[in-house]
């Protein structure tokens, strides 16, 4: 057997073992030597199956050849002081040979476990996120080098180190981080730790650290999920750590940027309504002041295109507002209600059966509706009757808007949802960006001539309807 490395001494887990082996092989292979003095050559033989194992499983590359050793050192022992008989011999040479056989076979399990392990070892190791775990007593087991690159602390400190040593590196402060609250089967987590969420499976935390690094201040996110067993019980834990500064600093630019843009438009918004608000009163007075029937035929142009401004501002306001709270389910009869709350109907028959339907979406669905009545009440589509109902369709629901009038002609359907420079902010083009954001779709099926058809499509799990089964 190979001497070992003088550098594997130094280390004291190498050096217990080989100094357990060392007087373990001594010890059996003298006991044997007193068995065969007294003719005991069979039952004391299986004592050297010990060493053999501890030595194949903690050094399998030197397994087979200290397993060789051992059976040579047991024949010579039998042979110099046994007298020479022919079935001693036979059977000291087929004991050898089992114990080299279970020495190769210890060795080469061992190897392959080795193999997995450092398999695993290396996906630890070459992860991008600072990583390391611990065992059930809080042992760190692993420190991969992201971590290591993270928090200056090297692998060969840390390794094996127990109470909340790995805490210490990052706050400085002896305490349970989310693998230890796993280990330790924390109860009533959300209640003592409020910071640390659960998702799929895993505890997630986000926290400030001002002093991380001297005077360097990072935002951090925690994620932990436990090591369990082929039974399901915790044998350790295993805590990823990312360094989210970068994002936090850019999400908050953006919020910034996205306020004081949302500001800057306020305050356009605020005073083309004070102008608008003062051309309006200029166009009263000329329908009071002027007659001529050419003076007002111009005035009321002048008004349609104040009135136009007036719904562009309107628009305005509400692109600022998409996406900006989160989508919910939405009744769909009180959605057309309220917009048909903004409408003059005149003499245009209206009707909405849609009372038990409701659908996941954004908050600005009544938004969606005004768009899309509106389109139907304007004077050229010459539309006595608006009708809106659903059906339950194979992909989902579909909310239908029809009306009677010229509807829209073939060519000009595909661009009724797109965003075009001499439309910027069309009333359809924002109805289709707020559905779009759950899934949704909107496109125009009417026939041209006969009827305008315009069909919200949503998905399956997009949609509930009240006392139905889903």
């Amino acid at each position: 057997m190979p001497l070992p490395n003088p550098l594997v001494l130094q280390h004291p887990v190498q050096r217990n073992r080989i100094l357990l082996l060392v007087g373990l092989t001594a010890v059996t292979l003298a006991v044997n030597l007193f068995g065969i003095l007294f003719g005991l050559t069979a039952v004391l033989s299986h004592l050297l199956y010990f060493p053999v194992i501890l030595a194949s499983y903690w050094y399998p590359r030197r397994g087979l050849i200290f397993s060789v050793g051992i059976a040579v050192l047991y024949g010579i022992t039998v042979f110099m002081i046994t007298p020479q008989d022919i079935m001693i011999g036979i059977a000291t040479i087929a004991r050898g040979a089992i114990i080299v056989l279970v020495g190769s076979v210890v060795a080469l399990l061992s190897w392959n476990l080795a193999e997995s392990e450092q398999q695993l070892h290396d996906i630890i190791e070459f992860l991008p996120d600072a990583t390391f775990a611990i065992d059930r007593e809080g042992r760190i087991i692993a420190w991969n080098r992201a971590v290591e690159t993270m928090t200056g602390m090297s692998k060969t400190v840390m390794l094996n180190r127990g109470n909340y040593e790995y805490a210490l590196a990052f706050y400085g402060e002896r305490r349970p981080m989310l693998a230890g609250l796993i280990i330790n089967n924390e109860q009533q987590i959300e209640e003592k730790y409020p910071q640390v969420r659960k998702e799929a499976g895993k505890l997630v935390s986000e926290v400030f650290l001002p002093h991380f690094h001297g005077d360097r201040s990072m935002h951090i996110r925690f994620s932990a999920t436990a090591l369990v067993d082929a039974e399901g019980n915790i044998t350790g834990a295993i805590e990823s750590v990312r360094d989210i500064t970068d994002q936090v600093m850019i999400e908050s630019a953006l919020e910034k940027t996205s306020n004081r843009l949302n500001t800057l438009a306020g305050i356009l918004r605020y005073d083309m309504s004070r102008k608008l608000a003062v051309l309006y009163g200029q166009l009263r007075f000329g329908v009071m002041k002027f007659r001529d029937p050419e003076i007002i035929s111009f005035i009321a142009d002048l008004k349609e295109s104040a009135n136009g401004i007036t719904r562009q501002i309107d628009i305005s306001r509400e692109f600022r507002d998409i996406g900006a709270t989160p989508p919910t389910w939405i009744p769909v009869q009180d959605a057309i209600m309220t917009a048909a709350g903004r409408l003059e109907f005149g003499r245009v028959v209206f009707h909405a059966w849609t009372e038990r339907l409701e659908i996941f979406s954004d908050p600005h669905l009544p938004t969606v509706f005004y768009h899309l009545l509106h389109n139907s009440l304007k004077e050229a589509t010459g539309a006595t009757k608006i009708v809106i109902t659903y059906q339950i369709r194979e992909n989902g629901c579909a909310i239908i808007i029809e009306d009677d009038g010229v509807g829209i002609p073939d060519h000009d359907k595909n661009s009724l949802f797109v965003q075009q420079e001499d439309r910027y902010g069309r009333g359809l083009f924002l109805a289709y960006e707020i559905v779009s954001l759950t899934g949704m779709t909107l496109r125009e099926t009417g026939v041209y001539r006969e009827s305008a058809r315009f069909e919200l499509v949503v998905p399956s799990e997009g949609y509930r309807v009240e006392g139905m089964e889903q």
